[in-house]
């Protein structure tokens, strides 16, 4: 199991107990998601995840600065880097 900082944004971060960063231990960024939602709660969870437990559409999920795909079951190792960002809309009205 890897031990892998978590990035994540300050609308995350709200539920996340205002932390931007936590470690957690994961085989796989599946696993790194299903941990969080655990450890933060309902709240964080309906954020990441729909319905069916798979990660929503608009959010992102980066190794190492690389953008990886749910379905991937990207592994993880020692040291690396996840970041979880919710894709941004909006714009002039």
């Amino acid at each position: 199991m890897a031990r892998v900082k978590v990035v994540v944004t300050a609308p995350l971060a709200v539920h996340m107990g205002g932390q931007r960063e936590v470690e957690v231990e994961a085989e796989n960024v599946r696993e790194l998601v299903m941990k969080l939602a655990e450890r933060f709660g309902a709240e964080l969870r309906n954020r990441l995840l729909d319905e069916e437990m798979r990660l929503r559409r608009f959010v992102n999920l980066y190794v190492n600065d690389t953008l990886v795909s749910w379905d991937e079951d990207r592994q993880l190792r020692d040291g690396d880097e996840v970041l979880i960002l919710p894709a941004v809309s909006g714009g002039w009205a």
